[in-house]
């Protein structure tokens, strides 16, 4: 018996995978390889549909579903879920003063390279702010090692943006952050930017602020699923929404992207929304507010926020901070000459082993300074990536 199913599911497999491919390219693969006559994602996609409405994810490694079908991120990543439920600990009060201690240094070193002011904001993670919307049994605890980490880090340097999306919870009828998704949504970003750009006004006297501006409306479209969804193969069949926020002004923001490296335009026009830059990617914007160079390293939590950023400041050099080893973040320091440098962290990554390292020794030349390999300097290698 079990034999004749087999052959069964050899003989039709490929035939179902054939009518599903209807003349689509596969990347780097034939129609006639292993890899695609013998794909099993359909039957995966056809069980997700019917156990996501059950509560159970056919992936709980990756993503696990929540109340109201909501979808959280699964404990691979930097073991979100044990860390909140299960509160602090001693590791964590040690991580937490190696990384203050670190980000007071590096504080110190930008400020000695012309840096007027150096900040990092912290993204939440979506079980922070829609904790609601967990299962019971991962409900995080009162204290976490994100409260632990910043009550470690020295005052004004860490932006904490939780109380001002928690807030704005009650404000606004749609959702911050995508159900089907790991990140906040426009309106999430927009909020949390506000929170932020209200800090750094507070340390730069006369910074113009995109809040103070009657420029924005909402907008809410449908979309289809983000990536936890996809990971349930049910990209195309769930559905979400998006908050659209436009910046309206009688000077639109209009912006020009290019390679930092070699100079080349890589696009322009409009205010787009950019995605992760894993090369030193430079966003000119006419008419932004201030004309301020920024130094961002970032992650995907960046990409719904990029448009305000770009429209207060004239100039921003955006970088994965993956990317940024000590060698090339010191280069980028010393030549682009940035006003400003702000890191953009989602909360479950902001304790990695990289915000613990110094920065390297300041010396008297004006030359650039000899670097530590990337594996020992800041912004070390990890392995995932927002």
């Amino acid at each position: 018996m079990f034999v004749c199913v087999a052959l069964l599911a050899l003989a039709v497999v490929p035939v179902i995978n054939l009518s599903m491919l209807n003349g689509q390219k596969n990347e780097g693969r034939e129609w006639w390889s292993e890899s695609v006559l013998y794909n099993f994602d359909f039957a995966l996609a056809l069980l997700s549909r019917f156990s996501y409405p059950h509560g159970i994810s056919t992936n709980p490694s990756q993503v696990f579903i929540g109340k109201e079908d909501w979808l959280y991120l699964g404990e691979p990543y930097n073991k979100t879920v044990a860390q909140g439920r299960h509160g602090t600990t001693a590791k964590d009060a040690q991580i937490a003063g190696v990384i203050g201690s670190a980000t007071e240094s590096w504080s110190q070193w930008l400020n000695q390279k012309g840096v007027s002011m150096f900040r990092v904001m912290l993204g939440p993670d979506k079980g922070t702010i829609y904790p609601e919307f967990l299962p019971d049994w991962a409900q995080p605890a009162a204290h976490s090692a994100t409260d632990m980490l910043l009550a470690n880090v020295s005052q004004g340097l860490y932006v904490d943006t939780r109380m001002a999306l928690r807030a704005a919870k009650s404000q606004f009828p749609e959702s911050l952050y995508y159900k089907t998704d790991t990140h906040w949504n426009s309106l999430g970003a927009w909020v949390a930017f506000s929170a932020f750009e209200t800090e750094i006004a507070r340390a730069e006297e006369g910074l113009r602020r995109l809040t103070e501006q009657p420029i924005r409306r909402f907008m809410v479209n449908e979309r289809q699923g983000g990536d936890l969804a996809k990971f349930l193969r049910l990209k195309e069949t769930l559905r979400d929404t998006e908050v659209v926020i436009r910046i309206i002004s009688d000077r639109p923001i209009e912006t020009e992207q290019y390679d930092f490296d070699t100079g080349s335009l890589k696009r322009s026009g409009g205010n787009p929304q950019i995605h992760t830059a894993r090369r030193p990617l430079l966003v000119k914007s006419k008419h932004a507010l201030n004309e301020k160079r920024v130094l961002w390293l970032r992650d995907s939590f960046g990409t719904a926020m990029s448009p305000f950023m770009a429209a207060t400041f004239t100039e921003t050099l955006q970088l994965h901070y993956d990317e940024a080893h000590p060698e090339l973040f010191a280069r980028l320091v010393e030549t682009f000459k940035p006003d400003y440098v702000f890191i953009t962290v989602v909360e479950r990554a902001a304790r990695r082993k990289r915000f613990g390292t110094p920065p390297p020794p300041m010396v008297a030349s004006r030359e650039p300074e000899v670097i530590a390999p990337p594996d020992k300097g800041f912004l070390s290698q990890i392995s995932y990536r927002e």
